[in-house]
Parts: structure tokens; C-alpha cells; sequence
């Protein structure tokens, strides 16, 4: 009686579809007939398949599937609970001799929903991958700026040892010729002082002269060692007691610090 059921709802499809096709009697929902496409799908026997209600088929139990229509995305139970998933398309029927019945074709989509996850599952992995070469991108990009201050930071600190040396060798050679200038300086007046005072008035006058240059030249030059000690020259501007001279020299120096190539620039 079932297969003359379900050949009289399917008709060939019964058969031949390679869809499950089964009839649910729609009294009380069991199945009462099937094709073998219906319990391969379900891996269970036939007499173990008919008399099972759509409810206790299906593993969506609030969803209702007795009413005439599409289904996407229908989860069935198999043998030992697996889930099947299907499309189920739905239609009610009056059949004379049977009364009323629903006929149901479920499509196995088992495969392709199982597709679907591992391509979710990569898809969530490549985002997660993307975002993590994005961190660690911006975290190289702030290595990478850091490395270049640092490397710009020891270039500064090794010129400015270099001018410190440079300065010191400097202001080495004009201190040794002012100072023997100061003491010559110094010998003078102490010769000056046993002269008669019509020679010595114009001779004092000339040595003080030349006393005042050899301290503004040792001040001068202490002035520059100083600013080559410094840390940073923007004091240099601030030194009143250097030449005009001299200032520009230092600016023109504290300017050319900010052109200093480091390792990593182009």
C-alpha cells in the first residue's frame, strides 16, 4: 500500500528522483510511505522509518513543517541522532482512497552546508589573521620610527662629540698663544712701572689695550666651549658676550644638525 501511495502522489519521481521523497498521512504526521533516496538519506530501515512522525524526525523542534510550502535549511535526525540537512518543499494532497496526505521532497544539502562552515570557519580564520598582520604591522611601523630616532638620536650625540673634540683642540691653540700674550702682557706692565711717567703713561694705556683683548679673547673662546658642551645649542642665540661673528657660526651649526643623515633615511 505504500508504494501505491507514493506513486500515486509522485508518480515517476518516486523512482527516479534522486531526492527523498516521501508521503505523511496528515491525521497524525507519520510517514506511510518513502523511496529508497528517503532511507538511504535517513540510514534507517523502512519499517523503522514508517509510523515516525515529522516531529520526531526533525531536529527543529519549533519550527512547524506540516504546513504546504518551501523549507530552506531543514535539519532532519538520522540514525544515531547525525543531523541531515535538506531544502524541503511540502504540498498537501486528498487522495480517495486514503484520505488526506502531505507529500514532502527533502534535497540532501548536507555537503554543501558542510561546505558553507569550513568556508565560514576560513573566512573567520583569514579575518583573524588579517587583523593580527595589521597589529603587527602598525607595531613595526612604530619599531621601524623609533629605530629611526634612536639612529638619529646617536648620530646627534657622536657629532656632537665630534665638535666637542674639535672645539676643545681649537680652543686649545688660541689659549696657549693668548695666555703667553696675557703673561707678556703682564711682564710689560711690571717693566713699564720703573720708567719715568712721561714714558709710561702712553705705554700703560697701549698694554691695557691689549690686555682687554686677550681676556675678551679668552672669553670668547671659553663662551664656544661652552655652547659645544651644551646639550642642545639654542642658548647659543643668547650669549651677548660672543661676536656677531661667532653667533653665526654657532646657529649655523645648531641649523645644520636637523640635516644630519641617519642610518635607515634615504
Amino acid at each position: 500500500m505504500s508504494d501505491r501511495i507514493a506513486k500515486r502522489v509522485f508518480g515517476l519521481l518516486f523512482e527516479t528522483s534522486p531526492d527523498a521523497a516521501f508521503v505523511v498521512e496528515r491525521k497524525h504526521w507519520k510517514v506511510v510511505s518513502a523511496n529508497l533516496r528517503t532511507v538511504d538519506m535517513f540510514a534507517r530501515d523502512a519499517d523503522e522509518l514508517f509510523g515516525m512522525t515529522i516531529q520526531e524526525l526533525s531536529y527543529d523542534a519549533e519550527r512547524d513543517l506540516t504546513l504546504p510550502g518551501r523549507y530552506e535549511d531543514v535539519t532532519f535526525r538520522g540514525s544515531d541522532d547525525y543531523p541531515i540537512y535538506v531544502a524541503l518543499q511540502v504540498a498537501h494532497l486528498e487522495i480517495a482512497e486514503h484520505g488526506p496526505v502531505a507529500a514532502y521532497m527533502a534535497r540532501d544539502i548536507s555537503e554543501r552546508r558542510r561546505l558553507e562552515d569550513e568556508l565560514q570557519s576560513k573566512h573567520s580564520a583569514l579575518f583573524t589573521a588579517h587583523g593580527e598582520l595589521e597589529k603587527a604591522h602598525a607595531a613595526l611601523e612604530i619599531a621601524k620610527l623609533e629605530l629611526e630616532t634612536r639612529n638619529h638620536e646617536i648620530a646627534l650625540l657622536a657629532w656632537r662629540a665630534a665638535m666637542g673634540e674639535l672645539v676643545a683642540g681649537i680652543a686649545h691653540h688660541l689659549n696657549n698663544p693668548v695666555g703667553a700674550l696675557a703673561s707678556t702682557v703682564r711682564r710689560l706692565g711690571q717693566l713699564s712701572a720703573k720708567l719715568p711717567d712721561e714714558l709710561r703713561v702712553e705705554q700703560e694705556r697701549l698694554l691695557s689695550r691689549v690686555n682687554q683683548i686677550a681676556r675678551r679673547i679668552e672669553t670668547n673662546v671659553a663662551a664656544i666651549v661652552q655652547a659645544s658642551r651644551s646639550n642642545t645649542f639654542e642658548d647659543v642665540h643668547n650669549r651677548p658676550e660672543l661676536p656677531r661673528e661667532l653667533e653665526v657660526v654657532l646657529a649655523t651649526f645648531a641649523e645644520r644638525m636637523d640635516d644630519i643623515p641617519t642610518k635607515g633615511q634615504s
